[in-house]
């Protein structure tokens, strides 16, 4: 079974090698997507001994995600795990996943900050990715407890078939209204919240409102 990581990453280069080396422990090989970085993160993903991807200027995670799935279809892999390059997914977690995918018989595994300890999570995010999982669930018409959590898991049939069209963050709650929608078994699982100091990155108040405003009105 051959297992493959996606890290979309946009100017990592202090982070994007320690995950690289955590995560080959667990997959077959790593995909990072250099979505349009002015640093060194692609040199440091080269170093580590990813499969590099590079965007010319930065279009923007979901953008990264379809080109990584397009190289991961291309590869033939069975699973793909996707998840963040700045350090704020545990690689570790990676077999969790990738156990409730295969024991559990489901077709995606979603990573969830909520279901475990949150402390370290900003107050500003806590309550705006609890605003748009609400939103999000609203529109799945299933509860989703945090629905911008990019650390997942999918099997080879959804990530061949779910096609999202956010080239933003708008993709994570794209995606999973598509994938609900088509009936595809799906478990959401705790990972562990990890936030450095100094370096918060994500879904910020802009992105917020952008997702907001195309859940409303998005049409599946």
């Amino acid at each position: 079974m051959k297992v493959i990581c996606i890290i979309p990453s946009f100017n990592e280069e202090k982070t994007i090698k320690g995950v690289i080396n955590r995560a080959s422990q667990y997959c077959d090989s790593i995909i990072v997507v250099n979505d349009g970085s002015q640093d060194e993160t692609n040199r440091e993903a080269k170093n580590a001994g990813a499969t590099v991807a590079n965007h010319l200027i930065n279009l923007g995670t979901g953008a990264a995600l379809s080109t990584g799935l397009k190289i991961a279809i291309r590869e033939k892999a069975d699973i793909v795990v996707t998840m963040d390059g700045d350090g704020q997914h545990d690689p570790n977690d990676i077999p969790m996943l990738l156990r409730y995918l295969i024991e559990d018989k489901v077709d995606i595994v979603l990573g969830s900050r909520f279901l475990g300890n949150i402390k370290s999570m900003p107050f500003y995010k806590k309550i705006g990715n609890r605003f748009l999982s609400i939103i999000t669930s609203m529109r799945c018409g299933k509860k989703i407890t945090d629905s911008q959590c990019g650390f997942r898991a999918y099997s080879a049939k959804v990530f061949k078939s779910i096609i999202h069209d956010s080239t933003d963050y708008t993709w994570a709650s794209e995606f999973l209204i598509r994938v609900i929608s088509s009936d595809y078994k799906w478990i959401e699982v705790p990972i562990k919240t990890i936030y450095p100091k100094k370096r918060i990155k994500g879904t910020g108040l802009i992105d917020g409102i952008k997702i907001f405003m195309k859940m409303i009105l998005y049409k599946s």
